[in-house]
């Protein structure tokens, strides 16, 4: 596909000219010509997907060109290239058959940058590696500007020396000023460069071997394989830089003052005692540390541990904890993660593996790494499920009005309590709008089968092709301790409606209810398609909410939902879990997708936060039975925030130190 950059003598604006390119590999284009007039940013930011995607650049090019390029993308530029050429690059492979301009490479982490020419000022600075991928590389036929590699932490430059611009100091004015990582090969004298923060070297084997290997492409690349047996007549024509290590620095710095003797020996010496403001303190002179700890930080890490719930959760009709079953497997509790599910629904295969449009997943913040995790996959797993031991017998009753998925729910949370409990349903089976699903082959009539059967073998009493009538109900109320209302959407004036008394509200269509699904009628409550419609899912979490309200109506231990915020997906660190893309996913397993989880607002018990506290701050206590807890000691504590900042979680937070 060719995209032009001029369209009837007007220029394409650079914004537009992006959105032409994305939806041309949206739609499956692999190979895009673009015809350029300055615009920037051209062939950056495109998410390959599954194969390799070229974007040919002809014509002036503008700034930034592959900036945040990604893995898979493959830009050729026919000519010269404007400032910050793979700024930021993450994956790009760029090739200009020119010179770069100011910036190239800068901040780049991966991919691989092949100039023909030259580069600018400040190439190649602040530069970083990831030990997961390849380091960075950038390849400069000619030279390079002043500054070149300022502040560079990784990554390999390459600089051939062919005709350069300044024969006497082809890597400019200045070079590696605070550079503290990564490597530069190069051709040529040199001058200047920042001797306290790198050494010069000759080559050793391994560089030789690495440098002519990769010289072959690179020469290939730009056009110039001519000059390869120049570029490797002997390994005594080249030199590396490379940074100081940390130990180096140290033996290499001079002995400093301490700010104590600083001050008494040379500042209070020529401005007075006490310094400029001497003549004003009445007071006994004192330091005030640059490092608090204790009452004295401004704010104080606190591990926030399963205090807000994780995404998944937040958007699941039935309030299952996603998160904390993949903790168990994790864990290694693999039974004890599957039959957690039976606390929040009777349904894990029928609706979580199958019917529900897996609200969960859409939420899941794995996605914005590569792709959530696989919960329905989660939900197949839990068909064979043993049937829970109930609580012992209450003594209560309870009967429910409807065998659909809001009524088997309530009825199987109340089972589950002890209660007695009979279930009416009109139609001569159970199921209710479930059914539905199998009539249209969305549902393995088998699958709901073995869920049903599980419900059944709880001990609920069933009694079906029994249309409620308004003595039949009042009849129920006479002999239950409580009532739940789950016929579906039946309610009808003068239909279906009419057993309700006049003492529970009704607009009509729906039953009025309060914020626990209580009637007007104390303990007469109501749940799902009766009160409100929605999917299975939906309905069987209203149930369910409805059971516990009743249950503790009954058993005066007052039940009301606990309000938790959710976790921000900003507060998770991604870039520690491993990246997944294209079609060699492996096989589902329980145990790898509970290593996938990000386990949000849920400590994964990792220790980062413990290892990253310079101070040995925080410490990790076991409380026994396999639960833990992070503690902070105050007096070593400095607020710095690392653990904030290294929780893969988001558990830890910073607050304000009252």
């Amino acid at each position: 596909m060719q995209i032009p950059g001029n369209i009837n003598q007007k220029r394409v604006p650079s914004r537009l000219l992006e959105q032409q390119i994305q939806e041309a590999v949206r739609q499956g284009t692999d190979t895009i010509i673009v015809l350029a007039q300055g615009q920037h940013g051209i062939g950056g930011r495109i998410w390959p997907r599954d194969k390799k995607i070229t974007i040919i650049v002809e014509g002036p090019v503008g700034q930034r060109l592959g900036a945040m390029g990604l893995n898979g993308t493959e830009i050729a530029v026919r000519g010269s290239a404007s400032d910050d050429v793979g700024w930021l690059n993450c994956g790009a492979n760029i090739t200009v058959l020119g010179d770069v301009t100011n910036g190239a490479h800068n901040a780049g982490a991966q991919g691989i940058l092949y100039v023909q020419g030259g580069g600018g000022a400040r190439c190649d600075t602040m530069t970083k590696h990831n030990p997961r991928f390849d380091p960075l590389q950038s390849w400069y036929f000619r030279d390079v500007g002043d500054s070149f590699a300022e502040f560079k932490a990784g990554g390999i430059a390459v600089v051939c020396g062919v005709n350069p611009r300044k024969p006497d100091n082809i890597l400019g004015y200045r070079p590696c000023v605070g550079m503290v990582g990564g490597i530069i090969y190069f051709r040529g004298p040199v001058k200047n460069y920042s001797e306290k923060d790198v050494q010069l070297l000759p080559l050793t084997e391994q560089d030789w071997e690495w440098l002519s290997e990769n010289l072959e492409p690179y020469l290939k690349a730009i056009e110039r394989y001519e000059y390869y047996d120049e570029l490797t007549r002997s390994i005594a024509d080249w030199h590396k830089l490379v940074a100081y290590t940390p130990d180096e620095r140290r033996q290499n710095q001079k002995i400093r003052l301490s700010a104590k003797d600083f001050r008494l020996k040379y500042w209070e010496k020529e401005v007075g005692k006490g310094g400029i403001f001497g003549d004003m303190i009445d007071r006994p002179f004192t330091l005030i540390p640059y490092i608090t700890t204790g009452k004295d930080r401004r704010h104080k890490p606190a591990w926030n541990n399963d205090q807000k719930i994780p995404p998944c959760m937040a958007v699941c009709p039935s309030d299952i904890p996603t998160h904390k079953r993949f903790q168990l497997i994790r864990q290694g509790r693999q039974q004890e993660a599957l039959q957690l599910v039976l606390q929040y629904s009777p349904f894990p295969a029928t609706v979580c593996g199958e019917i529900c449009p897996n609200l969960c997943m859409k939420a899941c913040t794995r996605k914005m790494l590569d792709r959530p995790l696989d919960m329905k996959s989660l939900g197949r797993m839990s068909l064979d499920l043993p049937l829970p031991q109930p609580e012992a017998s209450t003594g209560f009753k309870v009967a429910i009005i409807g065998g659909g998925p809001a009524g088997l729910s309530a009825a199987w949370q109340l089972a589950m309590k002890g209660h007695k409990v009979t279930v009416y349903e009109a139609a001569d089976h159970l199921g209710g709008t479930l059914l539905q699903y199998i009539d249209k082959g969305k549902l393995d009539k088998n699958i709901f089968a073995k869920d049903l059967q599980r419900i059944s073998a709880i001990g609920i009493t069933v009694k079906t092709g029994l249309s409620v009538d308004e003595k039949a109900f009042n009849d129920i109320m006479a002999d239950n301790d409580g009532v739940i209302i789950a016929c579906g959407s039946q309610v009808k004036e003068g239909k279906g409606l009419h057993f309700l008394p006049p003492a529970i509200h009704h607009d009509g269509s729906k039953i009025k209810i309060n914020a626990l699904g209580q009637t007007t009628e104390l303990k007469v409550f109501a749940a799902g398609d009766v009160v409100s419609r929605g999917l299975a899912t939906h309905a069987i979490g209203h149930g369910r909410r409805c059971a516990l309200a009743l249950h503790g109506l009954m058993t005066e231990q007052y039940y009301e939902p606990e309000p938790r915020k959710v976790i921000p997906y900003a507060n998770m660190k991604l870039n520690y879990f491993e990246f997944e893309r294209g079609n060699n996913i492996p096989a589902f397993t329980l145990e790898r997708e509970a290593d996938r989880c990000v386990s949000c607002g849920l400590c994964r018990d990792c220790h980062i936060c413990e290892n990253a506290c310079f101070y040995g701050a925080i410490t990790r206590e076991d409380l026994g039975g396999g639960e833990f807890e992070y503690v902070v000691d105050e007096d070593k504590c400095i607020g710095c925030g690392f653990c904030v900042g290294t929780c893969p979680s988001g558990v830890w937070e910073m607050q304000e130190n009252i």
